[in-house]
């Protein structure tokens, strides 16, 4: 009781695998007894492997090396999902802390932007519901995140608008996407639904 879905992961390992023979390459150095991971994202040529865990750090490593090159304690607790902002001099963050934040990669460990998701995102209960995630526009300038609620926010990034929320649907929002190059976006629900809904 009171325990966090995540605490009970255990410790990680990250294996690169080679997909075309399906052997494993190499093991990532995560320290030792290092926490369970989370989320991972590559940056544009994959050079870069973004990986964050429940103990609340972000990793980053230097896929041609395969060594750890940086990494930052960015919440509290657990991260949900990270992701590279659009020119990669940035990543996003989203904590169980019911936090969002955008890191500078050019100065680790400053903080660009952020938001208090908590009106939308208090945890999930039941196996059928994923953690929360995020997805970022084309431009870099809207992010939407997975809710609790059966709408989900969309909230400007380096601004003030917090008002937007997607079209309603009859049960928590587990998924989110962004079209590549359209102002359009889907929104999967747990009630088995699937929006896709155009800004323009």
């Amino acid at each position: 009781a009171g325990s966090n879905y995540f605490d009970n992961l255990g410790f990680a390992s990250l294996t690169v695998w080679n997909m075309k023979t399906w052997k494993p390459m190499t093991v990532l150095p995560l320290g030792e007894d290092p926490p369970a991971i989370t989320s991972l994202c590559f940056n544009h040529n994959g050079k870069i492997l973004a990986a964050s865990a429940v103990d609340g750090m972000i990793h980053m490593f230097d896929m041609s090396a395969g060594l750890q090159i940086t990494g930052w304690p960015a919440h509290d607790s657990s991260i949900s999902s990270i992701l590279f902002g659009p020119d990669e001099t940035s990543i996003f963050s989203l904590g169980s802390d019911r936090k969002i934040f955008e890191w500078s990669l050019q100065n680790q460990g400053q903080i660009l932007w952020s938001r208090d998701c908590s009106r939308f995102s208090y945890p999930l209960k039941g196996p059928q519901y994923c953690r929360h995630e995020m997805a970022l526009d084309a431009s870099g300038r809207r992010l939407l995140v997975t809710s609790s609620s059966v709408r989900a926010p969309i909230y400007q990034v380096q601004g003030h608008l917090n008002g937007w929320r997607t079209l309603p649907h009859g049960a928590p929002i587990t998924a989110v996407d962004w079209h590549p190059t359209s102002p359009i976006f889907l929104t999967g629900s747990a009630d088995n639904s699937v929006r896709v809904t155009s800004l323009s």
